[in-house]
C-alpha cells in the first residue's frame, strides 16, 4: 500500500500518526519455523543485505507477513538514508527494522481489518519476542499538528497520517495513508549526465526527472553535489551501459555543458531546499541509488489539502462510512486473493513467478517462493556446473508430496524467447530433443518456478557432447546402513589414489554418495565408462559382501550398487548444490574427504544451512571442472593391479 503526499499537518480523531522513516520499505515473510524471506516492494530479495534483520525475525513462532522499514539512525536517533547507503557498501552502522503493519497471520488474510485492529495484533505478535533491533512502530491518535512539530525538533523526515479504520489496499496509492514531509526529499529518475569540469572526473552532474500523469518523463533539474570520488567512478560504470543518443525527457533541457543522455533506468534519492515556480528542484543533493523502485514508479506528486478530505469524511453519516470501508476491504481482499503471481526483473528478463506461497516441503512449511529464492542466491555457485550442459528437470508442480515428472524436451513455442535451448539427437527416442541450457541466474529461477526441485545436468557440454568433463561413481544403497556407504566411498577413494587420480565426493542429497573424477573433456564416453567399470570392479572385489555391480535392483537387495553406467551419453545426476525432494530440504553437498567418516549424515546439509557452510569452506567442487586426470596413465596402472 502506498501513501499520498499531503500539503500540511492536521488534527482528526479518526486518524493516527506515525513517524515517516527514511530507509527501505521491506516486507518480511515468516513461516513460524525459523524461515524468513525479506523483500522490497518490487520483490527484490533483501535476505543477504539485511541478514541481521532476517536472523532476528527467525525467532517469530507464528507464520506472518510484516510490512515495515529498514533504517540506520544518526546520533540524534533519526533515520538517515545516506547512512543506510553507507551500511550497504561497508557494513558500518546498526540496522533497525520498524514494523508498522500486519498483512497475514497464520494463513489468515488481515488486509481487510481496520488499521488499528491490524496494529493491535502486530503489537501482540512482536511483544512475545525479545528483539534487539526489531521495533513496533508506535502511533498517536488525533494530534497530527503537535506530532509534526515534535518530529521537526527531532530531525525526522516527516510523519505518516493513516485513517484508523482503513483496510490495507494492496498495491494502491491511497488517500487513507498520507505522508507529510518535513525535509524535502524525492526519488528521481536519472536521464543524463553532464561532462566533468576542472579536476572532477567521470561526470559533472546528474540530469533528473519524474514521470507526469501522461507517462512522460519530465526534467526536474540537475544535481552536481553529494558525490565523492568513489561514487563518481561507481556511478559512471553503471551509466556506461545506458548511454543513448536520444533525450528521455519530454521537455527541452538547456544547459551549457555537454550532455550524455541515458536510458531512464536508474532511480536515485535526492534532498533539496524547495520546488521552484518552473517545477524544478532547487539545490538538489545526491543521497544514493534506490534499488527498490522502478523508474516508471517515480511520479511527481502534487500535495493534497487534507483539511478538505477530512472535512468530507466527518460530514458523512456513520453508515455511509462503514459501507465505504466494507467495499474497500472487499476490493483489497479480492485483489489479495487474485495475486497468485509476482513479476521480478532478473538480469535481462522479467520473470513471472507463480504461486510463491504454495507449500513445497509440508513438514518444514517451506514454500515454492523460498525454493526460488534459494536458487537465486545459490546461482553464482551452482551455475559453473550447469553452464552449457543440457538439463533434465525433475519437476514437482505441487511439492514433494505430490506426483512429479522429468522434463527434457522444451515446448519452444511456449517458453520465453530469451531462454537458451539446444537440439540434441536422442538414440533412444529416435528424435531430436530441445534441451534447456542454463547459463544464467534468470534461467535458473525460471526452472525453479516450473517446480524443478532437482536439476540434472549432462556430464558433457554442448561444445563437446561426446566427451564428459568427469567420471562418476554413484554409490546407491539398498536397505543398508549409511556407514557402509561411507566405507565404500573410502575404498573408492583409495582405488583412485593408487591410480594417481584426483576425485571428489558429495552427498547425493538422499541416501547415497557421488564420487567424481575430473577429466577435462578429453575422452569419449565409451572410454570413460569402460574405465569406470574397472574402478567399480576393484571396489566390489574389496567389499564383496556389501557392494554389487548388478543393474537389476532385485539382484542387489541389501547392498550398495556401485553404478558406473552413469558414464553414458545422456545420463544425469543431481548437480552439486541441487535441492532434493526429501524431508528437510536436503542439498547435494560437496564434501572434504576428511568429512567422509562414520559421523557423516547427509540430512545435515540443507537449504537452511548451506550458505553458512559456503561462507566457511567455500566451493569444494571447483576441481571437478579443472584440468582433469590423465586416463592413459591410469589405464596402465590399473592393468598392473588387475
Amino acid at each position: 500500500m502506498l501513501a499520498t503526499l499531503g500539503e500540511k499537518p492536521f488534527d482528526d480523531e479518526n486518524w493516527v500518526f506515525e513517524p515517516k522513516y527514511d530507509g527501505y520499505r521491506v516486507l518480511a515473510l515468516c513461516d513460524g519455523d525459523g524461515g524468513v524471506m525479506l523483500y522490497s516492494r518490487n520483490f527484490l530479495s533483501f535476505d543477504k543485505v539485511y541478514a541481521s534483520v532476517r536472523e532476528q525475525l527467525e525467532s517469530i513462532d507464528h507464520a506472518c507477513l510484516l510490512d515495515g522499514e529498514v533504517v540506520v539512525e544518526n546520533k540524534k536517533g533519526a533515520s538517515d538514508f545516506q547512512l543506510l547507503q553507507q551500511y550497504q557498501k561497508s557494513g558500518k552502522g546498526e540496522l533497525k527494522y520498524y514494523v508498522f503493519d500486519l498483512l497475514n497471520l497464520e494463513s489468515n488474510d488481515t488486509t481487510a481489518l481496520p488499521l488499528v485492529k491490524r496494529k493491535e495484533l502486530l503489537k501482540l505478535l512482536l511483544a512475545k519476542q525479545k528483539f534487539k533491533n526489531i521495533f513496533y512502530s508506535e502511533h498517536i491518535v488525533q494530534k497530527g499538528i503537535r506530532y509534526y512539530e515534535q518530529a521537526m525538533k527531532k530531525g525526522w523526515e516527516g510523519i505518516m497520517a493513516k485513517r484508523a479504520d482503513s483496510p490495507y489496499q494492496v498495491d494502491r496509492r491511497s488517500k487513507d495513508w498520507v505522508k507529510l514531509k518535513i525535509t524535502q526529499e524525492e526519488e528521481a529518475v536519472i536521464g543524463g549526465i553532464t561532462a566533468p569540469q576542472g579536476s572532477r572526473q567521470h561526470f559533472g552532474s546528474l540530469l533528473l526527472g519524474a514521470y507526469d500523469e501522461h507517462g512522460d518523463l519530465v526534467y526536474t533539474g540537475n544535481c552536481g553535489t553529494g558525490f565523492d570520488t568513489k561514487a563518481l567512478a561507481e556511478l559512471y560504470n553503471k551509466f556506461k551501459t545506458l548511454f543513448t543518443d536520444k533525450s528521455p525527457f519530454v521537455n527541452q533541457v538547456k544547459l551549457r555543458n555537454e550532455i550524455q543522455w541515458l536510458k531512464p533506468k536508474l532511480v536515485c534519492q535526492v534532498k533539496f531546499t524547495e520546488w521552484t515556480d518552473d517545477n524544478s528542484m532547487r539545490h538538489p543533493v545526491y543521497m544514493g541509488l534506490r534499488v527498490d523502485k522502478k523508474a516508471t514508479e517515480v511520479i511527481r506528486e502534487k500535495p493534497v489539502d487534507m483539511t478538505k478530505i477530512t472535512a468530507k469524511a466527518t460530514s458523512k453519516k456513520p453508515a455511509a462510512v462503514k459501507e465505504k470501508s466494507k467495499q474497500a476491504a472487499s476490493v483489497a481482499t479480492k485483489e489479495k486473493a487474485e495475486a497468485k503471481s509476482i513479476e521480478v526483473k532478473v538480469g535481462r528478463a522479467v520473470l513471472k513467478l507463480t504461486n510463491p506461497q504454495k507449500i513445497y516441503w509440508p513438514d518444514e512449511k517451506i514454500t515454492k517462493g523460498e525454493m526460488v529464492n534459494y536458487y537465486a542466491e545459490i546461482a553464482p555457485v551452482i551455475l559453473p556446473y550447469l553452464k552449457d550442459r543440457p538439463e533434465s528437470m525433475h519437476r514437482f508442480p505441487n511439492g514433494i508430496s505430490a506426483p512429479s515428472f522429468y522434463q527434457k524436451d522444451l515446448d519452444i513455442a511456449t517458453v520465453p524467447d530469451w531462454l537458451h535451448s539446444e537440439k540434441v539427437y536422442s538414440d533412444s527416442n529416435k528424435d531430436t530433443i530441445d534441451y534447456l541450457i542454463c547459463n544464467d541466474k534468470e534461467t535458473l529461477m525460471y526452472m525453479a518456478n516450473l517446480g524443478c526441485i532437482e536439476i540434472h545436468p549432462w556430464n558433457s557440454r554442448i561444445t563437446a557432447l561426446d566427451k564428459p568433463d568427469w567420471l562418476v561413481i554413484d554409490l546407491d544403497p539398498d536397505d543398508i546402513s549409511f556407514t557402509e556407504v561411507v566405507k565404500c566411498a573410502q575404498v573408492t577413494k583409495k582405488v583412485f589414489d593408487k591410480l594417481g587420480m584426483e576425485c571428489y565426493c558429495k552427498t547425493s542429497g538422499a541416501t547415497g554418495l557421488h564420487i567424481f573424477a575430473p577429466l577435462g573433456a578429453k575422452y569419449e564416453y565409451d572410454v570413460v565408462r569402460n574405465f569406470a567399470q574397472l574402478v567399480a570392479r576393484q571396489v566390489h572385489e574389496q567389499l564383496p559382501d556389501t557392494t554389487s555391480l548388478e543393474r537389476q535392483p532385485r539382484n542387489r537387495k541389501g547392498k550398495i550398487y556401485v553404478d558406473f553406467l552413469q558414464n553414458s551419453r545422456g545420463q544425469t545426476l543431481a548437480a552439486p548444490y541441487s535441492l532434493r525432494p526429501r524431508p528437510g530440504a536436503p542439498v547435494s553437498t560437496p564434501l572434504e574427504w576428511s568429512e567422509v567418516n562414520a559421523k557423516l549424515d547427509p540430512k545435515n546439509f540443507t537449504m537452511k544451512n548451506i550458505f553458512k557452510r559456503l561462507d566457511k569452506k567455500g566451493d569444494l567442487w571447483k576441481g571437478v571442472i579443472g584440468k582433469g586426470n590423465d586416463l592413459k596413465k591410469a589405464f596402465k596402472l590399473i592393468e598392473t593391479t588387475t
